[in-house]
């Protein structure tokens, strides 16, 4: 097996010649309307604050279009990079109704530009063991959690409701934060439209109330989120989460809601 080991420095960017003493504008989003974004170069990366809402762009190969979608909730904020090294940062908010559901962005609204750090490399070598190491750089937690992806699956936790399976297929804990390997597999005839896969830490048992405590588990970063599972499909998705221990009168529960249904899936372990 592929040994994947990122070694950093002080981070993977450092902004140059920042101009992020501006004011952001505010992008409005909802769930009925699709909000094209286009930027003067090509997306290298986007995330979005929230998963109220959710930015989706070629990853496979490079494209100018981002496209933004939400539902209802808190406003949050969107980050972009593109090939060129300029960097995007907007406020993030729903709106029921979208004026014009297109936006052309000029290189003007760059907040500043990214650069590498000279002193990051990855390394691969043949061994059985894995080390990720991240800090809160958003692209080298994106490659941690592709690494992830590759690795051998230890676990198989799985829960099926109404055709639609949610697997727990690794669980990685690395300096402060866990890394949680989910696959969803829709095996029902209907589309599934994704709307939160959600993941609380549980103390107590829920029938005694006085007892019964749920702790969100808030991701800091969602890798792979999808926007629809189609029929007889599957998709692979990594959430990081701070790190987190289990007490033996605990366990943890996450949660897959279908947007606009009923349509839900709990899947618990300890």
């Amino acid at each position: 097996m592929k040994k994947i080991l990122i070694l950093l420095s002080l981070g993977l960017f450092h902004p140059v010649h920042a101009t992020n003493t501006k004011t952001l504008d505010t992008i409005y989003a909802n769930s009925t309307m699709t909000m094209a974004l286009f930027f003067p170069s090509d997306i290298k990366q986007g995330i979005t604050g929230s998963e109220y809402f959710v930015f989706t762009y070629n990853r496979e190969k490079e494209q100018n279009l981002g496209l933004l979608k939400a539902v209802k909730g808190e406003p949050s904020n969107l980050l972009v990079i593109t090939t060129d090294g300029k960097v995007y940062s907007y406020i993030l908010e729903y709106a029921e109704h979208l004026e014009n559901p297109n936006r052309f962005i000029s290189v003007q609204e760059s907040i500043g530009d990214a650069q590498r750090h000279p002193k990051e490399e990855v390394l691969a070598e043949d061994d059985m063991d894995v080390n990720i190491s991240v800090n809160d750089s958003p692209e080298l937690l994106r490659r941690s959690c592709e690494s992830l992806l590759n690795l051998r699956e230890e676990k198989h936790i799985r829960k099926k409701e109404g055709g639609i399976v949610l697997t727990l297929n690794n669980l990685k804990y690395h300096g402060d934060n866990v890394f949680l390997q989910f696959e969803i597999e829709n095996k029902s005839g209907v589309r599934f439209d994704f709307d939160y896969l959600k993941i609380f830490k549980v103390n107590g048992n829920k029938k005694r109330n006085a007892s019964y405590q749920e702790l969100p588990l808030e991701p800091v970063y969602v890798h792979n989120k999808p926007a629809q599972i189609l029929p007889n499909t599957k998709v692979k998705m990594v959430y990081a989460v701070p790190k987190f221990t289990i007490a033996k009168n605990e366990k943890v529960i996450a949660q897959l809601q279908e947007l606009g249904t009923t349509r839900k899936v709990t899947l618990s372990w300890r």
